[in-house]
Parts: structure tokens; sequence; C-alpha cells
């Protein structure tokens, strides 16, 4: 270990410290930390010839203040919200979610490369701030140890995060600048080069402080540890070459030292006024995110006893909504993977939340003075509605609530539960919903399901079965077909091969026959809370009439509303979708695959199954099982799949925008080569029989969309 002892400082140096550039930047702490070295000790003095350090403390003070003023600011716009029920309870959980999801960034990693970049900005931030920190207690308290060997070492990992964080700003300005990247091009504003280049600007100027430090002390004293500070060493070597004088060295050091300090203030005060914000509101966000099931809407309440229904207002959000939109970073990730969006429909997640924001900003001040004078009397103030003008109802219609934009959202924002609260209020209050949706509400209140003009009936599917058993309680599960299952003539062969797979099984199972009816999944996603809680509550007394107590779905949308949302109605109940049930029966060899099906097929991700309830493995490994099949996976794929477009109610709506989503979805699963497209979900069993024929004319050689059941119906029977 090299000598590190140094003189003490000449008087031109005086009694105040420079230390590390970027770290003082970075945290506004310890600028002039007072550090006297014991003689004989390993250190380093870190007094300079920087005067009037005392500013530093008024920008600090002032900075301070002003994150204050911002904060209170937000509160009171996101105080005009409705509570939040059980937004602390299961606080464990929360705060691990606060480290995983705030602090941990495990969604931007989905993007490596902008995981790559956020940590090495974001370690950089923290390794700095704790540098910072340990020169505050080093200079303002009585405990000394920055010297010795410690020191060298503190030397080195504070030049090396400041690199780490000048390799983040570098791939920040690559991505934004010079890569064809539209999405960061969406909402683009001055801020976003601020924040990049005024990073770069604070952690430079920092290196150049240090390595001014070192120079000068280099020209009278040539000291050992030097080296350890590595990058700021390189630029002082550099600087040699100049062959400056001490006086003209010092005086670059007070110039760089002011810039540093001012640049970083600046920097510092972008967090009240731009995006920066997220450094604090992500985290916060991700410890209010919520505990249960993405797949569960919230239930209204009391619902008969309600004036409003949904969110019509600024006010009728829950201050958790309001504190989401600033939140909101416009990275644009939401809108990248939203189908809508994607197929060019009037869609983009982001510029709803963005649009939100600016109309809390614009409609906020003015609530606020409305609601101190006259309470909560009168719903709006400003010229124009929230929704429908401010958000159209055709963006909220174009929603396939397939989740995508909140599997995506770095800051853990839930776009779709706001989205459903919006057409709720549409749908109970204004009565304004498209045409086709409103007809498939009208049969699924007259007729127990939503498909309009079916000649089928539920027991249409048991023709050609034999001793098709009827649920009586004493069976274990109850095979729940479903309206899709039993009222769409294309769903019928998935219905009994799931069937005949059941009863080769040996499981004990039965229907409910005549007896079943809509779950009411279709009601809630469009927005009729109203019908859906009749339609729920009815069949939850049904199940506990007939001592249901485990449920085979066909549907993924049903598998999702039984397990994870008729719990708020006291159904409690254990629910399987068939491909759980079919691989677990492979598994324990109650089930054989034995007849090869020679194919390659590609499987498409249902959202309800896949995105909503983390269900990804068992589909494939039934057509692993499956001799002379082989998986060929389409570019989007398991969290990351893209949705058949049928989702949050968009069966039985038209389209509007340049494609049909499952025009797109099918265009992928064609791109494969493969001869089977394979699904779990009559929803998408549908949209592919449409958009496969629409991107592929040509008859020979057509893809063919199966329901995975079917396809282990041809391997465990033999091929048809």
């Amino acid at each position: 270990m090299p000598d590190t002892t140094t003189a003490p400082p000449t008087p031109k140096q005086g009694r105040v410290a420079a230390w590390w550039g970027p770290a003082v930047g970075l945290s506004g702490l310890g600028f002039y930390a007072a550090t006297t070295v014991p003689e004989g000790a390993a250190g380093r003095q870190i007094f300079f010839n920087v005067a009037q350090p005392w500013a530093v403390y008024v920008f600090l003070a002032a900075l301070i203040g002003l994150m204050v003023y911002g904060f209170v600011h937000h509160a009171r716009l996101w105080g005009l919200g409705r509570p939040t029920p059980g937004i602390l309870s299961e606080i464990p959980h929360r705060f691990r979610n606060a480290m995983r999801l705030g602090l941990v960034q495990e969604k931007v990693r989905r993007d490596r490369y902008a995981g790559i970049m956020h940590w090495c900005i974001f370690s950089s931030i923290v390794v700095l701030t704790f540098v910072t920190a340990q020169v505050a207690v080093e200079g303002d308290t009585p405990i000394k140890f920055l010297h010795g060997t410690y020191y060298l070492i503190f030397s080195f990992y504070g030049d090396l995060f400041g690199l780490i964080g000048l390799v983040g700003v570098a791939m920040a300005i690559n991505r934004r600048y010079f890569q064809d990247f539209h999405r960061i091009r969406w909402d683009e504003k001055i801020e976003d080069s601020l924040i990049i280049v005024g990073l770069g600007l604070v952690l430079i100027s920092g290196f150049f402080v240090e390595a001014a430090r070192i120079l000068v002390t280099e020209l009278t004293q040539h000291p050992d540890w030097a080296p350890w500070s590595f990058v700021a060493y390189v630029i002082a070597q550099g600087l040699t070459g100049f062959h400056m004088s001490e006086p003209t060295v010092l005086s670059i050091h007070v110039w760089s030292w002011w810039f540093h300090i001012a640049s970083a203030f600046s920097w510092l005060a972008l967090i009240v006024f731009t995006r920066l914000d997220h450094l604090f509101f992500a985290p916060i966000n991700a410890f209010f995110l919520r505990t249960d099931s993405p797949g569960r809407l919230t239930k209204i309440e009391d619902i008969e006893q309600q004036e409003i229904f949904g969110v019509g207002y600024v006010q009728d959000f829950t201050w958790k909504q309001l504190f989401e939109l600033d939140a909101c970073v416009r990275c644009g990730r939401c809108t990248e993977v939203c189908p809508a969006n994607i197929a060019g429909q009037p869609l983009s997640p982001m510029h709803l939340i963005q649009d939100l924001k600016m109309h809390l900003a614009d409609v906020g001040p003015d609530l606020q003075t409305h609601r101190h004078q006259f309470g909560d009397a009168g719903r709006e103030v400003a010229g124009m509605a929230m929704v429908g003008d401010v958000i159209k109802d055709e963006t909220l219609w174009a929603c396939r609530t397939c989740g995508a934009c909140m599997q995506e959202c770095p800051v853990m924002i839930e776009h779709v539960p706001t989205i459903v609260d919006m057409r709720r209020f549409l749908v109970m209050n204004e009565a304004r919903i498209p045409a086709t949706a409103q007809a498939a509400l009208e049969n699924l209140e007259v007729r127990g399901h939503p498909w309009r003009g079916t000649s089928l009936e539920r027991t249409t599917w048991m023709d050609g079965l034999e001793e098709v058993p009827i649920f009586d309680g004493s069976q274990e599960y109850l095979y729940w077909v479903g309206c899709s299952g039993s009222l769409v003539e294309r769903n019928l062969p998935v219905t009994k091969a799931v069937f005949r797979l059941l009863r080769e099984s040996g499981a004990s199972f039965g229907v409910l026959g005549q007896e079943e009816t809509c779950n009411g999944d279709p009601a809630r996603r469009l927005g009729n809370e109203y019908l859906y809680q009749i339609l729920a509550q009815q069949l939850v007394e049904t199940f506990k009439a007939k001592n249901v107590q485990r449920v085979i779905t066909n549907c993924p949308h049903c598998f999702n509303t039984f397990k994870n949302e008729y719990p708020q109605f006291d159904g409690h109940f254990e629910v399987l979708h068939h491909t759980e049930f079919l691989d677990g029966a492979l598994k324990k060899g109650t089930l054989k695959a034995t007849f090869p099906i020679a194919a390659d097929v590609t499987y498409h991700d249902s959202c309800y199954l896949g995105r909503y309830n983390d269900q990804y493995d068992a589909p494939r490994q039934i057509i692993e099982m499956v001799p002379g099949a082989n998986l060929v996976e389409m570019q989007r794929n398991f969290s990351k799949g893209l949705c058949c477009g049928a989702g949050g109610g968009n069966m039985w709506q038209e389209e509007v925008g340049e494609r049909r989503v499952n025009h797109v979805r099918a265009e992928e699963a064609v791109r494969t080569g493969a001869s089977q497209v394979i699904s779990n979900c009559p929803f998408c069993i549908q949209m592919f029989e449409d958009g496969v024929p629409a991107v592929h004319p040509e008859e020979e050689g057509r893809m063919r969309p199966f329901d995975v059941a079917e396809l282990l119906e041809a391997s465990v029977f033999g091929p048809k």
C-alpha cells in the first residue's frame, strides 16, 4: 500500500473542501466538509481554495423549500380524490414491492438496454449520494473515518460510479438522439433533454473539479493517492500537457467548482417541475400497488345507493389514481405494447394518463376553491367534460383490458381499472355505449348470454355424447362450459374435447346444462357493473346451493372471474383452467398422449390466463408432451404476448381504426410458418378463425386455429 500521508494545506489553499464532484452534485450535502487528517495518518487533505462556501447551504435550503412546496402542491390535488380502501394493508408485501419494483426497477429490465441504462444512472445517484453523505459526516461531525486504506477505496468507488453514471447518460443520449427509437418521441419535451444533458454536465464537471485538485497538488506534493481517483487522475494527466501554472489551475478549480454546484442544484430543482419526480414517485406508487390479483376490478359497494357510477369527474377517482397521474414518466412503454395502438386505433394509454394529468392541473385549483366554499356540491367546474371531451368515448371503447400496459409500466400505473371506471360512468350514468355492445348487454340481461341470434342451446354440445353427468354436488369438479363453449358453433368441438379428456382421465365431474348462465364478465368489462353484480350474486348462490367446491373452466375469462372476482361476493371456489387440469393428468399418467401429431404449431397466450393469472407453462407443457408436435414461438409471447383483440367486450363491438387487432396477431402467427395456431380461449379461437383467412386468403397451406384440448384429444384418441 503506498504511503498516503499528506502535508498540511498551504495558506493559498484555504480551508474549503472540494471533495469529489459528482457526489456533491447529486446529493446536495457535504459541499465544504472540513476534514483534518491526524498527523501521521494515511489520508488526503480535502481543503481547497473555494471561498464563501456558505452559499451552498443557502442553495440547499432553497432547494428543500422548493421540493416541499412542490410536494404540497401535488398532495393537495391528490386530496381531491376519494379514499382508497385497504391501501395500508399487507405492509410487508408493499415494502417488498417498493424495493423490487420501485428501487430495483424489475419492470425496466424487460427492455435490456433500458434496464442497463437505468441501472447505471440510478446506481450512480445512490452511491454518489452515499459518498457525499460520508463527506458530510466527516466534515460536520466529530466522526473521522476518511483516512487510511478506506480512504483509498472510497476514492476508487466514488470515481467508478461516477463513470458508471456517465455510461448511463451516454446510453440515454444514444437512444434518444441517434437511434430510430420512436417511442420516446411520442411526447417529447425540452425538459427531457435538460434531464439527460444536465446530469451529464453534473458528472463531467465533478470530474474536472477533482482533476484540477489532483493537478495542483501534484505540482506541489506529488501525492500517491491520486491514482485511486482514476477517472479524475486520467483527466489531470491530460491537462498536464497544457503546462498550466499553479494559479491558473487554482482558478480553473474555483470556476469549475461553482459551475458544478450551479449545475447540480439546477438539475436537482428539475425534480419539482419535470418527470424526474419519478425518482420518488415510482417507489411510492410501487408501495401503493394493489396486492390482490391484477385481474380483479374494483367492486362498487352498495351500488343501489350510489348516485354517480364509475368516474366522470376528477374527484370521482381515488387519490391513488390521481397520484398515478404524477408518477407517469411519459416513457411510452404502455402505448408501444397496446394492441389498439398497434392496430392504429384511437387509444394510447400514455396519452390517456397525460391528458388526465393535464386536466387535473387545469381544474384542480378551481375544484379546491369550490370544495372549500361549497363542499362537494356541484360536479364540474371546467368548461369541458372529462369523459367525452378530455377523454373521448372511442378511446375508452378501444381498450381490450388485456393488461399489457400495466405489465410494462415501469412506475406501476394501473391503466385498466381507470379506463373501466370511466366506462362505468358512460354506461350507467350517460347511457353512451356502442350499439353492438348495447345489444350484447341486452341479450345478457334477457337471455343470460351475450350471443345475439344464436340458434344453439346450452346443451347442444352434448349431442352425440353418451352419459353427460349433471352436477349434483357429489362430484369433485363442476365442468363450467360457459357461453362461448356452448353457444358458438366453432367452440363446440373444444367443449366436447375437454369433456372426453376429463372422462378419459377418470375425473369425477358434472355439468350444469340448462342451469348455466353467464357469470357476468362481459357486463363488468363493458362497464355495466350493476348487471354484473346481479349475475354474479345469482351464480354464487347457485354454486353454494349445489355445493360446488372445485371448478374447471374452458374460458380464461370465466376462470379469472370465478377465481379473482367472485370472492368479492363471498364466492370462494378452487378454480382450474382446463389446461391446468389436463397438464396435471398427463403428468400423473391418467391421460396418455400416444398418437403422433406431426405438425409445427405456434402458441398464443391468452391475456386472462397468462398475463392476469401467470399461467404460461401448462399449455406449453401439454404441447411438448404431444408426440410429433413442434412448438414454434411467435415473436411476442409469454407475458409480452399480443392480445387477440376480443377482450374488454370488443368481441361485441365494431372496431374503429386502421386495422383489426386480430389481423395483426394473425399475421404474427402466420409469420412463424406453423400449420396450426394453438390457444386456450374460445374468444381467441374465434379471432383467429376470422383473422387468419384475412391475412392468408389462399386456402391451400392456410394455418388452422385449434384449442390445446383439441390437439391433445387427437393425440390421446387418434386423429379424426
